[in-house]
């Protein structure tokens, strides 16, 4: 008999078996019981933290605070850009204000070696740059001004006179040389500073160097946007933003960083630079529009009316001639000068919009002056214009389908309207130039091909197929493979990258020096398919999961720099061992890309486009799944893209067993996402109702359209949906 002591002692040990645990605490990714360091990732970041472990958004590639500059001690003080200058063309360029020192040196963009741009007391501070030891091949018959703001530039071109090298000052040339040898190579460049000291003394700011030699017009341009160079918007006789390497606002006003407003993530470490501001600064030429009485230094912000159509109206220049037809706007008719006067004029200041009076759906002004018969193209010979996807852009798409005459043919679509490609069974990727359109794909008999309109060109190489194509500077580069190996194509003369049959090339871009990149994969010796991107023929691997392998499909460039590779890497899983997972890199870093389109099984997902706008990243692709027997459709792939890392489910996915859609490619214009592939349509046979087939669509902001349409076909062809669309490109 148990006693009762003994009966308690077992009531609670049953109780204590029964109550739930207490869950484990979230760490900041939200994992029970984790211990994840949260913070920003991304090493090109201007807040990038080395100790995380765990993305949180927060990453910042530029930070503005306001007006702020740097100012140095003429000692040791400087800013640390990394490699910056190579051994081509460049143009270094600066805001800065200079104080007396004995004996400085005065350097405000150079190397640990190899270059010089500087301002030496001992040569009267004269501006001064040049190249291996000859640091004045270049150099102003005059001294850079205490105490004023100016703006100081240096290019190099490389292929000029066998090197020329070009001074300006305040947007003015002063000095030219040439016969200049490249400079040696430097690892680094500093802001303020050359090798182990010769400091700048005073104030720098709105450091720029580009990857060219800029124009005589664009410093020019440059110099006189006073209040900040502006180098990443292009305008008036500056056209070069994209040819950016690095710019620095200097407007964050604390820490030890500087973040670069290129976009290319080349952010400087600032070593006792201290940071400055000025309450009282502002414009104090009392002749300037936006005079400030109050102001006692001046910001280099002045304004002023010199056009006689333009008025100072509180402080600030309102323009008064739109179409700078010599005429101001109280007394011109016709400010757009299109020629509808501003009365009967929609919008009289925009030369593209006034009218519809024919009432085709196209404005009358479409060319840039009114004429009906000219509002528009007319793809399809009805009388009506086009109706464009969007609005003031025209969208090319790429793929195949079947023709009016039942041939099943590559094509591209203009706004939805078809273009067979002769001679071709399908076409993979589309380049649009000027209004020339450069396609590629595979021929009838399946040899690799590309097209320019509709004249197809033949590549050398048995059984290839060109997968991607490019234009830059006049020059054709397709990428793609052949019986032996990957390799790319320039004006039709084969280049070779990996000669065996275990490697292939997917995508290929052009950066803006001129270097070839192309993506794909080859097969190392353990046979593991490994990702890689090939420079100029020289082949680098990319980061893969350990024990995994990839391939990369496709290459963007941001700013013509930075690159990205999108495609996939092969992940373990416990329920399939390994699954594909899509990924994109950002130059040699891996980001893996969120799963979707089924709450079931997943199988893995692939990326198989990415594009930039911006500094937003898009990659096109979709999700394998599995679906829960008797309660979802038994498999298939989901259509999808990701912007900056969040997925967006795409409609066209399965509708029965083993329907499939899938992304191939994606563009973002104005706010506009496009994206292209295959969607899946229901069965036109009624007694194959589990049947499914997918068919060429786009997507328009997220809408789902079908590019090919059972009418367009004789009606003898069942299965006329049959059809791919792989590329897109938005002009």
């Amino acid at each position: 008999m148990l006693k009762k002591s003994s009966f308690l002692l077992i009531i609670l040990v049953l109780l204590s078996c029964t109550r739930d645990e207490d869950p484990l605490p979230q760490d900041c990714a939200g994992i029970a019981g984790g211990n994840s360091i949260c913070g920003c990732t991304d090493s090109t970041a201007f807040n990038y933290n080395s100790d995380a472990t765990y993305d949180d958004g927060s990453c910042q590639v530029h930070l503005d605070n306001g007006d702020f500059y740097l100012s140095f001690n003429g000692s040791n003080s400087n800013v640390d850009l990394g490699d910056m200058i190579d051994q081509g063309s460049y143009t270094k360029a600066a805001w800065v204000k200079r104080y007396y020192g004995y004996a400085v040196n005065n350097n405000i963009v150079s190397g640990n070696t190899g270059h010089a741009f500087f301002a030496p007391q001992g040569q009267g501070a004269k501006l001064s740059a040049g190249h291996n030891g000859d640091y004045y091949v270049v150099q102003d018959p005059d001294s850079i001004p205490e105490n004023v703001w100016t703006c100081v530039a240096v290019t190099y071109d490389v292929n000029v006179a066998s090197g020329t090298m070009t001074l300006y000052k305040n947007g003015v040339q002063v000095a030219q040389a040439t016969g200049v040898e490249p400079p040696d190579d430097s690892h680094t460049t500093y802001i303020g500073r050359f090798a182990n000291g010769n400091a700048w003394y005073g104030f720098i700011d709105e450091v720029a160097i580009w990857d060219k030699a800029l124009s005589t017009f664009e410093i020019a341009e440059l110099a006189n946007t006073t209040s900040s160079m502006n180098a990443t918007m292009d305008r008036g006789s500056y056209v070069s933003s994209s040819d950016l390497s690095g710019y620095w606002k200097m407007n964050e006003g604390e820490g030890d960083r500087l973040s670069d407003a290129s976009g290319n993530g080349n952010v400087g470490v600032i070593d006792l630079a201290t940071w400055e501001t000025c309450n009282e600064c502002g414009c104090t030429d009392p002749d300037a529009c936006n005079y400030d009485v109050s102001a006692t230094i001046d910001n280099r912000t002045c304004a002023y009316d010199d056009d006689p159509c333009d008025a100072c109206v509180n402080g600030e220049i309102m323009g008064n001639d739109h179409d700078l037809d010599g005429i101001c706007d109280d007394q011109d008719e016709d400010d757009d000068n299109d020629n509808v006067t501003d009365d009967i004029d929609m919008d009289p200041l925009d030369n593209t919009v006034c009218s519809d009076i024919d009432g085709d759906g196209c404005d009358d002004c479409s060319s840039g002056i009114f004429d009906t018969s000219n509002d528009g193209p007319d793809d399809d010979g009805d009388g009506i214009c086009n109706a464009y996807l969007i609005e003031g852009r025209s969208v090319y798409m790429v793929g195949e389908s079947y023709n009016s005459e039942g041939n099943y043919t590559a094509c591209y679509w203009k706004d939805g309207f078809r273009v067979e490609l002769p001679g071709g069974a399908w076409a993979t990727d589309i380049f649009v130039e000027n209004g020339t359109v450069y396609t590629c794909g595979t021929g009838e008999s399946s040899d690799a091909c590309y097209w320019i309109d509709q004249t197809r060109y033949d590549l050398p190489g048995n059984w290839g197929e060109a997968e991607a194509i490019t234009v830059h500077n006049g020059d054709i580069y397709v990428a793609g493979w052949f019986d032996d190996g990957s390799c790319y194509w320039k004006n039709g003369v084969k280049i070779n990258l990996t000669t065996n049959r275990d490697s292939q090339a997917f995508g290929i871009g052009i950066k803006n020096n001129g270097d070839v990149y192309v993506g794909g994969y080859f097969m190392n010796n353990h046979h593991y398919v490994i990702p890689c991107f090939w420079k100029n023929g020289a082949r680098t691997s990319l980061s893969v999961p350990s024990g995994g392998d990839g391939e990369v499909y496709d290459i963007a460039f941001l700013e013509g720099n930075v690159r990205y590779f999108a495609g996939y890497t092969m992940k373990p899983s416990n329920f399939a061992g390994y699954t594909p997972k899509a990924t994109y890199w950002r130059n040699s870093r891996r980001t893996d890309l969120p799963l979707g389109g089924s709450t079931w099984d997943i199988y893995g997902a692939i990326g198989y486009g990415v594009s930039l706008d911006g500094t937003d990243v898009y990659v096109a692709g979709n999700t394998d799944w599995y679906g829960q027997y008797d309660v979802e459709p038994s498999g298939g792939s989901w259509p999808q893209y990701w912007r900056n890392n969040n997925i967006v489910d795409l409609p066209g996915g399965p509708l029965n067993s083993w329907g499939t859609g899938t992304a191939y490619d994606v563009r973002a214009k104005d706010g506009n996402v496009v994206v292209v592939g295959v969607a899946t349509v229901e069965s036109p046979d009624p007694t194959t109702p589990e049947g499914s087939f997918t068919a060429a669509c786009y997507w328009l902001n997220g809408e789902l359209h079908y590019l090919v349409d059972q009418y367009d076909v004789p009606q003898e062809i069942e299965y006329w949906m049959e059809s791919d669309a792989r590329g897109v490109f938005i002009e």
